[in-house]
């Protein structure tokens, strides 16, 4: 094995070792119960992060485009009129005939306007799917720094619980001066309210991420700022939107490991 065995839980956890490295990890494993822990704790990582950004566009999205698309009327080609058969018929009918072209045009008004509606919600159903593949890539971008960080040679993991079921840990890269944070059982949030990291060090409490927890009290993984000399991560409950410093007392600290 080339690389120190102890730094290569995060990217064994990410498929990320060749077949003679990962041949050597193993056997390290079955004699190093704190690698063997870590790698676990990196597997169920890397497991919630595929969840994360596994789930498909919403069906109704898909629906509501192409039913859209079915009732967009396009325009008929124009028609050169056709010429009457007798300059006499014409005149035998002008009331019909200014009857039906008055009759012709309210209709074609009509379709108009269901047609201008039409596009319009369609337009902005096309918006929609816009912003759902732009966040959707989004998405994927912090997948990818999240597996950045657990395959990084020197990551670290620390752990805390808080009160009641609550119990998280954060995944630390001093080399790719990143974190990751990841927690469960946290507490369902009135309205107006969010979770808030800090990156706590000698000048205080920086401000990083916001999160609302699922239904279940858990967050995905979240990329925090660069460890810097930060030593400990902490949460505290804020308004929506986060707060520039503290309001409250932190629900849960976790110390960061050192590089």
């Amino acid at each position: 094995m080339s690389r120190e065995p102890h730094t290569l839980a995060g990217a064994y956890a990410m498929h990320a070792l060749g077949e003679e490295e990962r041949a050597a990890f193993e056997a390290h494993l079955r004699a190093c119960e704190e690698c063997a822990e870590e790698e676990r704790e990196l597997r169920e990582t890397t497991a919630r992060l595929g969840a994360a950004v596994a789930a498909p566009p919403p069906a109704a999205l898909r629906a509501r485009v192409m039913s859209e698309i079915g009732v967009v009327r396009q325009l008929p080609p124009a028609v050169a009129p056709r010429p009457s058969r007798t300059a006499a018929r014409r005149g035998r009918w002008p009331h019909a005939a200014t009857a039906l072209a008055a009759a012709a045009v309210a209709v074609a008004a009509s379709l108009g306007v269901l047609a201008v509606r039409a596009q319009g919600d369609l337009d902005r159903a096309r918006q929609e799917e816009r912003a759902l593949a732009a966040e959707l890539g989004r998405q994927r971008e912090d997948a990818q720094r999240v597996a950045d960080v657990l395959a990084a040679p020197d990551a670290r993991t620390a752990r805390s619980r808080g009160g009641g079921e609550t119990t998280a840990k954060i995944v630390v890269s001093h080399a790719r001066q990143a974190m990751v944070f990841l927690c469960d059982g946290l507490p369902a949030l009135p309205g107006g309210r969010t979770y808030q990291l800090w990156r706590i060090g000698p000048a205080g409490a920086l401000p990083d991420a916001t999160t609302v927890p699922d239904a279940a009290g858990r967050t995905v993984p979240i990329v925090l700022g660069a460890p810097g000399d930060a030593t400990q991560v902490g949460v505290t409950v804020e308004p929506t939107g986060g707060s520039p410093r503290p309001t409250t007392t932190p629900v849960l600290l976790m110390d960061v490991p050192s590089a």
